[in-house]
């Protein structure tokens, strides 16, 4: 590379241009697929945000120093990508991420923030350092030949750098799922070691190439890597949803479950038995005496597979989700059946649409907190619960599921507590569903808060003013 010709510089800048595409490419799909792992909140995103700006400069840094005539260049940036190329594959595929969780959790690190941080530093580091130093390496060269390019090598740099994060999120994602986005990532990667292969290699290259690309389409695929029992029907920029066939008997499933990023999220199941304890619990104690009724309004803050009031075709239903895709999926895989005319779903934020909406509702459920590895922020907030109180009518009823410690035996559950009881001082209940150890630690049920929108009555019963006997 001694000799810049004007065809070997428009190939380097071309690379450039793909690597700045590749690293915001790479750093989205890995945001996106900790979700479902650990949730999307300002603390993950920052921890992986560091460890690639803190290696990318690092790469720079390296890059710029190392002596050109010392070590050959072509084949140092060539190992870097072709390593890349196969690293993108094991950490952005779904299916990777999810078997060094499982480790984790196996050897008992179950904090989000050592998860991220432990998983930031094994997979994140080398392809940010190789990133900042090939692109370092290849300005130096083009700076080497033409003093006037370094305004235009970094724009090149950061253009890609735009275009990869529009496309991925914008494009990709939604259009052909994360999957298929992690494809054109590793292919965008051979594709640079193609331009700047050797002609001698070219064959042994474009070999290489090949089996790697089929790698990550066999790792990625839905029809190819994905047990019998599973189908995968949505993996976007928004949501990942499965469907699982569970509880089999004589060889059939009596119960199809959803996850949506990686969580469970509703079941149905040919046996009552079978299905969720708090949607049972929900539908059997809140749902099940309206039905002699007709008119209330019943709102749920997050509809998953819309099983709350399953059979209840009489009263006033308003199902939330940021899901768009949620009605039609539930309607034709879940459910396989419409949703009664009673029932409508709105796709958007339950924090914006609190804000937004002045309806009050006889039963509010909020059910958003569907995992206990990914829990939204916003939600266990005094503000959000503050508006849930003032969209009840009086004499309605909130009930919140929480996947939480029933012994108190966390700060979060303890914290939550004290949160609701901040905003429902009187009047709110805490119900424990499934059986639990209270000296266990790691012990996770599902706890419903129940709040009763009565009238307030601060009076007290004492030994000189007692009025006990009138409220018996």
């Amino acid at each position: 590379m001694s000799l810049l010709t004007a065809k070997l510089k428009y190939i380097l800048l071309t690379v450039v241009f793909v690597l700045g595409y590749t690293s915001l490419s790479f750093e989205l799909i890995i945001l996106r697929q900790l979700i479902n792992f650990v949730g999307s909140n300002t603390l993950i995103t920052s921890i992986v945000i560091t460890f690639i700006l803190l290696f990318l400069s690092v790469g720079y840094y390296i890059g710029s120093t190392l002596k050109m005539s010392l070590y050959p260049v072509r084949n140092i940036i060539l190992k870097f990508l072709k390593i890349l190329a196969i690293w993108y594959i094991f950490a952005c595929t779904y299916h990777m991420i999810k078997l060094y969780f499982l480790l984790m959790y196996w050897l008992d690190i179950r904090s989000s923030l050592a998860f991220v941080s432990i998983f930031s530093a094994v997979f994140l580091a080398f392809p940010s350092l190789a990133l900042g130093f090939i692109t370092s390496f290849i300005g130096r060269i083009v700076h080497r030949h033409h003093f006037d390019y370094t305004g235009r090598f970094m724009a090149v740099d950061t253009l890609g750098s735009v275009c990869g994060s529009l496309a991925t999120t914008l494009i990709f994602m939604p259009l052909i799922g994360v999957g298929a986005t992690i494809v054109i990532l590793v292919l965008l990667t051979c594709a640079t070691v193609w331009l700047l292969e050797r002609r001698r290699e070219m064959v042994l290259s474009t070999f290489l190439n090949l089996l790697c690309l089929a790698l990550a389409i066999t790792l990625n695929s839905r029809y190819i890597i994905n047990e019998a029992h599973i189908n995968m029907v949505k993996d976007d920029a928004i949501s990942r949803i499965e469907l699982i066939e569970q509880d089999f008997k004589n060889n059939k499933p009596q119960s199809l479950l959803m996850t949506i990023n990686g969580s469970a999220s509703s079941k149905i199941s040919t046996d009552e038995n079978l299905m969720f304890e708090y949607v049972k619990f929900i539908n059997n104690t809140f749902i099940a005496p309206l039905l002699t009724t007709s008119g209330k309004d019943i709102l749920i803050l997050g509809a998953g597979g819309f099983t709350i009031g399953l059979n209840d075709k009489v009263n006033n239903y308003t199902f939330l989700d940021i899901d768009k895709d949620l009605q039609k999926i539930s309607e034709e895989l879940f459910l396989r059946q419409p949703l009664s005319d009673n029932k409508k779903f709105i796709a958007q934020d339950a924090y914006l649409f609190m804000i937004n909406s002045q309806q009050l509702y006889d039963l509010i459920v909020v059910d958003v907190f569907s995992s206990k590895y990914s829990i939204p922020m916003n939600f266990v907030t005094t503000d959000f619960f503050e508006m849930v109180k003032k969209h009840l009518k009086p004499e309605g009823i909130m009930v919140v599921n929480t996947i939480t410690s029933p012994a108190f035996n966390n700060s979060f559950s303890k914290r939550l507590d004290n949160t609701l009881r901040k905003v429902f001082p009187q009047y709110l209940s805490r119900q424990t569903l499934q059986p639990y150890n209270p000296y266990e630690k790691e012990a996770l049920v599902n706890v419903e808060y129940i709040y009763y929108n009565h009238t307030a009555d601060s009076g007290i019963y004492t030994l000189n003013k007692n009025t006990a006997v009138y409220g018996q």
